[in-house]
């Protein structure tokens, strides 16, 4: 069953997900609970959100201080690095993480965590900079996401053959590319995993979903991309 982009099926909780750009991510509740991940400097916010999510330091994911109104502010990660548990409920949205390695654009190294949210009986996992394939712990703990928006660049995080690797893990029924600037990004990553996963792309940023409007096996879903854009 595709997944609706403009006309959710009224009769169920409907769970938007919007894509700001870069890693940069609006999920609102049907309960009204909105979660910004990573803010990035050239996404703005449209709306304030209850809580702030920040997978990594670099400036591209923690422009916490551009968003509006006074949000909860979860990091995995302290100013010197050290783990910091998340396991929070704020309304109707749980959010637990899970530490990992990640990188950044002078391809150091840096600290990253994996974000988890629960919704609705949906579960939607935003891997932020991965850097390394994940481990069976991991794997173990993250299960089977409905929804994981994993970092395609191919250069800075995990490679292509990495991803369709934690793909095939992982089996999540949707699959959001994120962590890219341009479509020529979207279109190399399209052409190599559509060997794996079969592959759409929509116009519209915005994903309206339900259990029932998830698809039976795994798909990526290319939102935001129009044909030519530059």
């Amino acid at each position: 069953m595709p997944v609706a982009a403009s006309s959710p099926d009224m009769t169920s909780r409907v769970v938007t997900i919007q894509w700001l750009g870069h890693s940069s991510f609006l999920i609102m509740t049907p309960g009204g609970t909105v979660v910004l991940t990573d803010p990035h400097p050239r996404h703005p916010s449209p709306a304030g959100p209850n809580v702030v999510t920040i997978s990594n330091e670099h400036f591209t994911h923690n422009q916490a201080r551009t968003v509006p109104g006074n949000a909860q502010v979860l990091r995995g990660r302290t100013a010197d690095g050290t783990w910091v548990e998340v396991n929070v409920i704020v309304e109707d949205l749980a959010i637990n993480a899970l530490p990992s390695s990640g990188g950044n654009a002078t391809d150091i190294p840096v600290p990253n965590t994996i974000f988890v949210f629960r919704t609705e009986g949906l579960c939607i996992v935003h891997l932020g900079n991965l850097r390394q394939p994940l481990n069976e712990a991991q794997r173990q703990r993250l299960g089977r996401p409905d929804v994981l928006m994993i970092p395609i660049d191919g250069q800075w995080t995990l490679a292509y053959d990495q991803i369709a690797v934690t793909i095939t893990q992982l089996r999540p029924a949707i699959v959001l590319p994120m962590h890219y600037d341009f479509p020529e990004h979207a279109q190399l990553f399209m052409q190599f995993i559509k060997e794996t996963v079969p592959v759409r792309t929509m116009s519209e940023k915005t994903l309206h979903l339900t259990r029932t409007t998830l698809p039976g096996t795994s798909e990526v879903v290319v939102v935001g991309y129009r044909e030519g854009n530059r």
